[in-house]
């Protein structure tokens, strides 16, 4: 197998600043793995022991043949928007179907625009500054988060709950390396595929992913970054967990996590049962009726979050309720 993407920089000691990259811009380059991996991460310590992946409808695989009547067969592949250099080594069966596509679609497509716009919402811009909404106690609980990163109090005052959240769920290192230009899968496999001239689509537009966060309610961005605050000092360790339930193709097990955890009556499990609702399940409905032209059309490769396949409300049971052959192929 061909590794791609990966790169020999090594990545800053823990702790250390990252001089070149201020926060916002670490939050930018990282989207959409930051709405990818958020509350994933934050949950991975809910587990209480391993879920079989084989309990979950479509709970075991990457890669699934989604066949239509009278065209060429469509591949539907699961990611993780990481630079894990494990991740971005492509098994064969995903490189041949990426290669025979004619088409490729992803969650969303960029510009520097959209950055630009992203940019302007993560600030805040009424006259408070984070402390006033947190509190002193979480506040200061941001403050020795942000400093793991390299961050002082000053730089983290300006910016709203939930753009710290998606930062703190993401490994330093990991952020280090993206800083250092490696590419997380999904954004190395958009560049590809526009190398190779196929048809480049998207299935969600920057400004319908941005409300996804913005939208939220203040008390709900507050508990989503108290959760990534108090799960940040172990986030290497669970971050390693759940790339290695990726690789091993269990899908499945990493969901099974957070419904289990949604059944919970207290605020966490009240946190990711709006998690579940909001990010992923409403987002399948839609992604499913979006990518029906492409399937219709035959020959596409469609590269999305792992987390949106499995389960009864998962877009591979979506896409079998309406018609379409799925069959796993890797």
């Amino acid at each position: 197998m061909t590794a791609i993407g990966s790169s020999d920089k090594a990545a800053p000691p823990r702790g250390a600043p990252i001089e070149t990259m201020t926060l916002l811009s670490f939050i930018l380059r990282r989207w959409p793995a930051a709405l990818a991996l958020a509350v994933p991460l934050m949950l991975q310590a809910a587990a209480a022991r391993p879920v079989p992946a084989a309990e979950i409808e479509y709970g075991q695989g990457l890669l699934w043949r989604i066949e239509a009547p009278g065209v060429a067969p469509n591949y539907l592949f699961g990611t993780i928007h990481v630079t894990d250099e494990r991740v971005l080594d492509l098994p064969a069966p995903v490189r041949k179907a990426f290669a025979m596509a004619t088409s490729a679609t992803f969650e969303v497509i960029m510009t520097d625009e959209d950055r630009a716009k992203m940019g302007q919402a993560m600030v805040l811009d009424d006259g408070r500054d984070l402390e006033a909404i947190l509190g002193p106690e979480l506040f200061q609980a941001t403050v020795a988060a942000g400093r793991r990163y390299g961050f002082e109090a000053a730089q983290l005052r300006r910016f709203k709950p939930w753009a710290l959240a998606t930062i703190f769920s993401i490994p330093q290192a990991e952020l280090a390396r993206t800083s250092g230009g490696d590419q997380p899968l999904d954004q190395w496999l958009q560049g590809e595929a526009a190398r190779q001239g196929k048809a480049v689509h998207a299935l969600e537009t920057p400004a319908e992913q941005l409300a996804l966060f913005n939208d939220l309610s203040q008390a709900d961005q507050v508990a989503m970054l108290a959760s990534a605050v108090e799960a940040n000092e172990t986030i290497e360790t669970m971050f390693e967990e759940m790339t290695r339930d990726y690789l091993a193709r269990h899908v499945g097990a990493i969901y099974a996590r957070m419904e289990a955890q949604a059944r919970a009556q207290d605020a966490q499990g009240a946190f990711v049962r709006l998690f579940l609702e909001r990010f992923n399940l409403a987002r399948n409905e839609t992604m499913a009726a979006r990518m029906a032209a492409r399937l219709d059309g035959g020959g596409a490769f469609i590269a999305i979050g792992a987390l949106h396949l499995p389960g009864e409300a998962g877009l591979l049971s979506l896409l079998a309720a309406r018609g379409y052959k799925v069959s796993r192929a890797y």
